[in-house]
């Protein structure tokens, strides 16, 4: 649940190589330099406003769960999932594993703070010939190795053995994911996409909303979904570093109509319309990219028909982050998700333009792309703190 405490509010030193984008109203931090942005943005913040942090075990100590895709029964009730886990699905001959906690069936339910996005494959016919309903190998929870579990560190890893007996030699060699965190809050992100046991996708359409490209995101679901009309502005911050985003193969350029081979790591927002949960949008921020048109905001409809809308740490295609360059984003989200919602009426115009008549869900940090990418990052300083009114 959310943290209450008094935050006194402090004046940020500001850089001779602050440069200030007004049209965004974002800051960024490189190398500790912060932006004269976020000094404009604090607006009338007193010494008493009430501080809300609203993101939970932001040092990644308690360790991961299933997803909401696993969960059959919450607290709150189910559609869409409200509270914590009370009871997760049947998935029978597979087991789901909390990390590092181990198997449900022995562990017993348990809501952990964060779990994964990874996609998911549905009715398709794999390698071995064999129809597949559903793919649960390829989900940390169900495939993974606990490398180090220690209190200054958690590591646990995925490895594509999809069809090979125990024993194979092969077993342990495709290396697909890895998370290490140090439980004080810094995580470290590994992502194979050529590794996957599923990627088949060559776009991003309704085709492929079964059977999705790769995704590897850091997910945390608000048990209780945070009215934004209680806060007079929510502040983000995280500091990251692309250590690795290396491309593998050209697939799937060569096939006509496909979408180009790319990875970028982001952050993304989930909200709905408290009183009509139709309305629903994704908004974040592109932190890093292999493409160099995907710098650009944009504006689109994802697979399941909901808008999105994407920010970008260099939206001028100026002063982009380098591979080891740790780079720290400061967002005012109110204000993010306000211009969200004004841009998102150009493709819906059903959408309610009032931001305080929405809720967040979800937040989701890590990789998304298409094709065969290797790709690693290190998180830090995640924080989502809500001024409340």
């Amino acid at each position: 649940m959310p943290t209450h405490f008094k935050l006194p509010m402090t004046t940020p030193s500001i850089s001779t190589a602050t440069l200030a984008v007004a049209s965004l109203a974002y800051s960024c931090v490189v190398n500790g330099a912060a932006r004269a942005a976020e000094e404009n943005a604090r607006g009338s913040a007193t010494d008493t406003e009430e501080s809300v942090v609203l993101l939970e075990d932001t040092g990644f100590a308690e360790g991961f769960g299933a997803a909401f895709i696993y969960g059959s029964e919450y607290t709150g009730g189910r559609r869409p999932p409200i509270g914590r886990v009370t009871a997760y699905r049947d998935i029978s001959p597979w087991q789901i594993h909390l990390i590092p906690d181990g198997p449900v069936k022995r562990v017993g339910v348990k809501t952990h703070p964060w779990d994964f996005q990874e996609g998911l494959h549905h009715n398709f016919t794999d390698s071995r010939g064999k129809h597949v309903r559903e793919l649960h190998a390829h989900r940390l929870v169900v495939n993974h190795v606990v490398e180090v579990n220690t209190p200054e560190k958690l590591q646990f890893a995925q490895f594509n053995n999809y069809g090979l007996p125990k024993g194979h030699p092969d077993r342990g060699r495709k290396l697909v994911k890895r998370v290490t965190t140090d439980r004080e809050g810094t995580l470290t992100i590994f992502y194979n996409s050529k590794n996957e046991i599923r990627n088949k996708a060559t776009g991003h359409s309704a085709r492929w909303a079964k059977d999705t490209w790769p995704h590897f995101l850091v997910n945390q679901r608000f048990l209780q979904p945070v009215s934004l009309a209680d806060f007079n502005r929510m502040d983000f911050s995280v500091s990251y570093r692309v250590d690795k985003m290396n491309k593998l193969s050209n697939w799937p350029n060569h096939i006509k109509g496909a979408a180009r081979s790319g990875m970028n790591l982001k952050y993304m927002f989930f909200l709905r319309n408290q009183s009509n949960l139709d309305q629903r949008l994704f908004a974040g921020m592109m932190l890093y990219t292999s493409r160099e048109k995907a710098w650009q905001p944009h504006l689109g409809v994802e697979q399941h028909g909901q808008v999105f809308y994407r920010e970008s740490v260099a939206p001028d295609g100026q002063n982009i982050p380098v591979p080891g360059e740790t780079r720290t984003v400061n967002r005012e989200i109110k204000s993010m998700l306000a211009e969200a919602l004004r841009q998102a009426r150009e493709k819906q115009p059903h959408l309610s333009a009032n931001v305080d008549d929405y809720a967040l869900y979800n937040f989701s940090i890590g990789f998304e792309g298409m094709g065969h990418w290797e790709s690693e990052a290190t998180l830090s300083g995640l924080s989502l703190t809500g001024m409340r009114k």
